[in-house]
């Protein structure tokens, strides 16, 4: 049943606006890294500054498998999942813009 403003359609569009400004927001990156001979960028209402750092990262894998076999070292926590799942029969064209096919975007995870 068609419902205009229905809760369900608004997270879609949410969604996919999302995904949307993160694909942009990537770009800029990109470039601001590609050009980050200046590690500032200056603009009207603030300054983009790039900079790196190195940090130390715990590698799993250098574990023994004794450890990695251990069901002591593990815990189990309970995920609860909210999707999107176009419906079929609308198409990529469908009036909720943006919409298609699910994306990776589209699914977010509360612990």
């Amino acid at each position: 049943m068609y419902q205009p403003n229905c809760p369900v359609d608004e997270l879609a569009k949410l969604r996919a606006k999302i995904a949307e400004l993160r694909a942009r927001e990537t770009t800029l990156e990109a470039r601001f890294i590609e050009l980050s001979n200046h590690s500032t960028f200056t603009g009207f209402s603030g300054n983009v500054v790039v900079s790196h750092s190195i940090h130390d990262v715990f590698d799993i894998s250098k574990l023994p498998e004794t450890i990695l076999n251990d069901p002591a070292f593990y815990a189990r926590h309970q995920v609860t999942s909210v999707r999107i799942e176009p419906h079929d029969d609308i198409d990529s064209q469908s009036w909720i813009a943006g919409i298609g096919k699910p994306a990776a975007s589209n699914m977010i995870e509360h612990r």
